[in-house]
Parts: C-alpha cells; structure tokens; sequence
C-alpha cells in the first residue's frame, strides 16, 4: 500500500510538471506553491516567490477576493505588465474536510496567448459551421408551399383554401383526400406553413417510395448494431426529424401493417423505440396524412387498422379534381408558362378550349406536364391545338361519338395513329408508312379519306415536311 508521503510527493509531481501554469496560497494570501510554468509567466524561479503575498506578485490578483467570498472565478483573463502573457484562468477556493475555507487555487487553461487565439479561432471556424449546417438543415426540412401556391379561384377550391386555414390553426392530425396529381403534397405544406409549426421540420414520407423491408429502420430510426450492416452509430428516423414540425404520411393507405401498429403506439404515447433499443424518445409532432386510396374498404380487407383510421380521420380536407374545376385550367396554364420561363407565351382560345374538354385523369400534374409538351413545340409564343399532345386534340371528337358509330370510332383510331407517327417522322410519308406497315399508297389513301371526313388535317404536317426540305437545299 502506498505511504501517505509518497502520496503527497506524486501530487507534488504532478503539480509542479503541470504544462500550464498553477499556484496555491494559504488563506491569508501566502503563496505556498507555484509550478515552474507559473513561476516564468512572473519571470521569476518558483522558489522566488514562495512566502510572498499574492499582491507583491501580481498587484491586481483576484485571488484575495476569491478568499473573502468563498467562490470560484472562472474564464477570468489575467494580463500581464510590460507586454507580458494574456492568459484565461480559473480561481477555485480550497475548503477542508470539515468545509473550512483554507486556501485558494490559481490554474490557467493555457500556456500561451497564441494557443487561446487558436482555439478562438478554431471555435469561430466551427460555430460558422454549426450556423451553416443549421441552415442547410431548415432549408431541407421547410415546408416547399404555402397557401398562396394553390392556383385557383373556382368555388371548389376557394372552399378548400378556407377549411385548409381553419384546419392550420388546430394541432389535430389531417387526413387529405384526392385523386392522384391533385396536389395532396401541396396542401400538406401549405398545413405547416399557416400552423404554429411553421418554424420546424416538414418530414414528408411517401410510404409507397420505402421497401416495406426497410420501413421501420428509415421511419423509426435505429440502434447500433440493430441490424446486420446498420450503422455502428445508429441512425435517426424520420419521425424523430419532425420534432416539433409536421410529420407527413404520403400514400397512407401503403403503409405495413406491422409499421401500422407502432406509428398508433407513437401517436398515442409521444414517444417512439428506435429498432433494436429499450430507450424511449420523446417526440412532438403534428400528423398529416394523404391517400388516394379507399381506406374503409382496406378496412375491411384487413390491410388497414380501423384504431388508425379513426385517430388520423379527426380533420378530413378531400381536394377536387381538375375535372371538377375546370374554370380553374387558364390560371393554372397561365401559371405553369409563368413557372417555366415563358411569360410573353400565350395559349390560343382554341387551345385552352381542347383543354377544358379533356377529362384529366392525371389532375394537375397531368396539366403541367402537357404544358411542358407544348411549350417545346410551339413557334411565335402561340400554344395552338397541334402543339398539345395527340390525346388532348382528340378529346372533344371522341365524347361526341356515339356508340353505335363504329366506323366513327375506327376511322377515328386510324387517325391518330398515322398523326402519331407523322408527328414522330417529322411529315415524312415514305417512313409513316414503313412505321405502319402499309404501302405509300396506301397511306396517302388514308390521309385523303380522313381529311374528307374531317376526322385528319396534315397541314402542318406537310407545311414541316417542305420546310425541311428548304433547309437541306
């Protein structure tokens, strides 16, 4: 067992070889010991100034005042005279068993300027990158849409906009109802920006995009060493991310059945187990949710929890479809011309007339797309019929056929196949009917009947063909 001599003389060691410097008074402010470190800061040798009072040493020294008030002084900065150090250091009263006030303890936390303007720096460096990762964070998980970025003025979504608001002002989960294309993205963001929320995270899940093997891991996070090839750190899960924001469920109606009963237990409880740990997290977060998907027949199918279904159906918001506000479709052309750079581009009153005739399965992001198509073809900042896809010209013929016109109806197939294949060949004929697999002939039979029929018009068709053709000459 070691003496209690060589005990004290292992402290001494250590005190005396210290790298930086360090020096003990008694309680009347009698220097007792100061290490070699200290001792060169005072441009003096250690035994120099033991016996003397603090005072003669350094005049300004805070350690009579730490004596008389019993406290710490911590991260002081000690100057010295005649362009001595700058030094941070800390002064720690000493007390003895019984609590009696005996001494005070001197200790820098560094052993030069230089080293305390380098971690300075350093600090400076990297709260400049805490501030910028900080940032990039909030940007990624910001909500995309506000309310002002739903197009429309039509009743049905005027309607919508007014409930969407009233919804916001709540903390209850929302569970929006649409077709696909209308926009479900959308209106949960524009959720989260009129909430109380709006300063924190928008996490969206799209549960159809996530293999189902995978699910719990990316949605609940994970422990490390969950998993065979996991992260040795763990990783945190998306639900976790959406603390204190908006949590957004995607494609609902995809969600496992097994994820199912552990995202009813977090709703319900506040707090989650990330796989593979008993240590439960808190967490805080306003439920959005969206489908396209009947979920009461899932229900009764048994691929939908009906305890889920009644706590995410406390607010339900169903977006119309396009079809359903079709007085909308000028603004929202005018918007995504707008939105693409081609501001001067207009749409001709037969154009945006083919427009609203069609059905639009594909809602607004069908729209989009074909305003997309058409600004690429058209000329002189015109859209016109023929620069709309092949499916949309025909809209309006084919709801006014009738079901008995059979000849109608195959004449009418004919035609927008061969318009297909012209559009694709440029008005080349000889290729069109390669493509086809008819003879010349025939083809230019085709295209004088369908033009009898008013069912074809290659005008524009040929028109390109001779442009072509004085291009190459």
């Amino acid at each position: 067992m070691q003496s209690k001599e060589s005990h004290d003389a292992l402290i001494a060691a250590a005190m005396r070889n210290l790298p930086t410097g360090a020096f003990i008074c008694d309680r009347e402010g009698i220097v007792q010991f100061i290490n070699a470190a200290y001792a060169n800061y005072l441009r003096l040798r250690p035994e120099e100034a033991v016996g003397r009072h603090i005072t003669e040493l350094i005049p300004d020294s805070g350690i009579p005042a730490v004596l008389r008030s019993g406290k710490a002084e911590l991260r002081q900065i000690r100057r010295f005279p005649n362009g001595g150090s700058t030094l941070i250091v800390n002064r720690v009263p000493l007390f003895d068993k019984d609590g009696e006030l005996i001494g005070a303890l001197s200790m820098t936390l560094f052993d030069m300027a230089d080293q305390v303007r380098e971690l300075l720096e350093h600090v400076g460096c990297l709260d400049k990158k805490v501030n910028s990762c900080q940032r990039r964070i909030k940007s990624a998980l910001s909500a995309p849409y506000s309310i002002e970025s739903i197009v429309g003025e039509s009743e049905s979504i005027r309607t919508f906009k007014a409930l969407l608001l009233r919804y916001a002002h709540t903390d209850a989960a929302v569970l929006i109802l649409g077709d696909t294309g209308t926009g479900k993205e959308l209106a949960a963001s524009a959720i989260h920006s009129a909430s109380s929320r709006a300063d924190g995270p928008f996490v969206c899940i799209n549960c159809a995009a996530i293999p189902k093997e995978l699910f719990e891991s990316e949605v609940f996070g994970y422990a490390p060493g969950a998993f065979s090839g996991a992260r040795k750190e763990g990783s945190i899960g998306k639900i976790e991310m959406a603390h204190q924001g908006t949590l957004f469920l995607d494609e609902v109606g995809d969600l496992p059945l097994s994820a199912q009963a552990k995202l009813l237990r977090v709703l319900e409880e506040k707090r989650l187990f990330r796989l593979g740990s008993a240590q439960p997290r808190d967490v805080d977060f306003r439920l959005v949710a969206a489908t396209n998907r009947d979920l009461r027949a899932m229900i009764a199918a048994g691929t939908f929890r009906e305890d889920l279904w009644y706590r995410i159906n406390s607010m339900k918001l169903c977006l119309p479809s396009l079809r359903e506000r079709r007085e909308d479709i000028p603004l929202l052309v005018r918007f995504f011309l707008d939105h693409m750079g081609a501001g001067e581009t207009v749409c001709t009153e037969e154009a945006m007339k083919t427009l609203q005739e069609y059905s639009w399965p594909g809602n607004i992001r069908e729209l989009r797309n074909a305003v997309g198509y058409a600004l690429s073809l058209c000329s002189g900042g015109r859209i016109d019929v023929h620069d709309l896809p092949l499916e949309y010209s025909r809209a309006g013929r084919h709801q006014d056929m009738t079901v008995g016109s059979l000849q109608t109806v195959r004449m009418d197939a004919e035609g927008l196949a061969i318009e297909k294949i012209l559009r694709e060949t440029g008005g080349n004929k000889v290729k069109a009917a390669a493509i086809l697999g008819i003879s010349r002939a025939a083809l230019y039979e085709k295209i004088k009947k369908l033009r009898m029929l008013k069912v074809f018009d290659d005008e524009m068709f040929t028109s390109k063909a001779r442009d072509k053709k004085r291009e190459r000459s």
